[in-house]
């Protein structure tokens, strides 16, 4: 009887110690995105949004939310459920646009950290 107990209790401890390694993440994979660099066609009536954002974890750490102001008011919100590969990555939003507007672009990734961009005048 007691050999099963020490068996049940060996179990557990094995079972918790795996469920702590495998769910611990380091804050030092989860970065913040670094930096938004702001491009407006207007041509096209696009506003090309490039971010870098490094991520060992891409998976559980991404850019969820991207939110556009233009001229000081939010006009988009995109959330997402993944980042594509690589470091460094672009996303195009048709937001009509004429000259002297701003735009301001705000990324937030999973583990709640955000950078926003330098305010962006169409010329």
């Amino acid at each position: 009887m007691n050999k099963n107990i020490g068996l049940t209790q060996s179990f557990v401890i094995a079972l918790l110690f795996f469920s702590v390694v495998v769910g611990y993440q380091p804050s030092c994979y989860a970065s913040p995105p670094e930096s938004i660099q702001l491009i407006y066609n207007k041509n096209t009536q696009t506003l090309i949004v490039n971010i870098a954002h490094d991520t060992m974890l891409k998976g559980s750490h991404f850019i969820k939310y991207i939110e556009i102001k233009k001229n000081g008011s939010v006009v988009s919100i995109n959330k997402y459920e993944s980042q594509p590969t690589g470091d460094k990555f672009s996303n195009s939003y048709k937001i009509p646009a004429i000259e002297e507007d701003t735009f301001q672009v705000t990324a937030t990734c999973t583990k709640k950290d955000s950078v926003t961009s330098p305010m962006y005048t169409v010329k």
